[in-house]
C-alpha cells in the first residue's frame, strides 16, 4: 500500500493549531489509520494520534490493546498539575472514531475496521465499489460508538461480535485501478450524498493534488450549506508498485 494523497481543512480555518482529526500510516506493515477525536472531550487529537499511531503499528485490537492506549494516553498528563477545571474534564474523558486499513498483498484484500463514523471508500478509477461502514448518508446523524479513555466506555470491544459487526474485507482482485479513499464524518456525509445524487464527489476527491485543493473545496461546500462544518480530512492509497509522492516516516 502506498499514499497517494493526505490533507486536512481545519474546523476553523483560522485557528491554525486546532484539529482534532490525526493519521498514520506504515508501507512496510500495509497499514493506514484515520482517527477524528470528539471536539467536546479533553485534548482528543492525543488520543486520537495515540490510537491512530498504535493501530499503524499492530492493527490487531483487542481489550489489552486498547487499555494499553489508554495507559499511554494517561502517562502523557500530569492529573496534579492541572487546575481544577482541566481535571474535571480530565475526568469526563477524551474519546475518538478509530478507521483502521491493512493491506494484504498475497490474497489481494484490505480489511478495514470502523469504530465511528470516519468513512473508507473503495474506488476503482472514478467508481465506488464499496464503502464503509455507512453507503447512506442519513447514518451520519447518528450517535457513533467511539472509543474512549475511560474503561467503562470501551465494554463493546470485549463483546463476541466487535470484529464480525465492525469489520469489513475489501477485494481488490478484479479491479483494474484500485483506491482505497479515508475520509473523516463531514466529509463523508458529503461524498455519499454526492454519490446518492448522481455527483462527481469521488472523482473529486481522487483528483486531488495538493491540500489547498481540499480546503478550496471543503471551504465552497461549507458555504453552499452542501458540507457540515467540522474538521475535514481526506487519505488516498493505491495498491501498486508506482513512486510514493509524500516523504512520510514509516512507523
Amino acid at each position: 500500500m502506498r499514499l497517494l494523497f493526505y490533507g486536512s481543512c481545519r474546523k476553523e480555518p483560522s485557528e491554525e493549531d486546532v484539529n482534532e482529526d490525526r493519521w498514520a500510516f506504515s508501507g512496510s506493515l500495509g497499514t493506514l489509520a484515520l482517527c477524528d477525536g470528539a471536539s467536546e472531550s479533553f485534548d482528543s487529537s492525543v488520543w486520537a494520534q495515540i490510537l491512530a499511531d498504535k493501530f499503524a503499528l499492530n492493527p490487531a485490537v483487542t481489550p489489552e490493546w486498547l487499555a494499553d492506549a489508554v495507559a499511554e494516553y494517561a502517562s502523557r498528563h500530569d492529573f496534579e498539575a492541572m487546575s481544577w477545571s482541566g481535571q474535571a474534564a480530565y475526568r469526563r474523558g477524551s474519546f475518538s472514531t478509530l478507521l483502521g486499513a491493512q493491506h494484504d498483498p498475497e490474497h489481494g484484500t484490505v480489511e478495514v475496521l470502523a469504530v465511528g463514523d470516519s468513512l473508507a471508500v473503495l474506488a476503482d478509477s472514478s467508481a465506488a465499489v464499496s464503502c464503509w461502514p455507512f453507503s447512506e448518508p442519513e447514518r451520519f446523524r447518528e450517535r457513533p460508538t467511539l472509543f474512549a479513555t475511560l474503561a467503562e466506555y470501551n465494554a463493546f470491544v470485549s463483546d463476541g461480535v466487535f470484529w464480525t459487526t465492525r469489520r469489513t474485507c475489501f477485494e481488490l482482485g478484479e479491479l483494474g485501478a484500485p483506491r482505497l479513499v479515508c475520509v473523516t464524518d463531514a466529509l463523508g456525509e458529503w461524498l455519499l450524498r454526492q454519490t446518492q445524487a448522481g455527483g462527481d464527489g469521488l472523482a473529486r476527491l481522487l483528483s486531488m493534488s495538493t491540500e489547498k485543493e481540499l480546503e478550496d473545496l471543503v471551504l465552497r461546500e461549507r458555504q453552499t450549506g452542501r458540507m457540515r462544518i467540522d474538521d475535514s480530512t481526506l487519505i488516498v492509497a493505491a495498491f501498486d508498485k508506482g513512486p510514493e509522492p509524500y516523504a512520510i516516516p514509516d512507523l
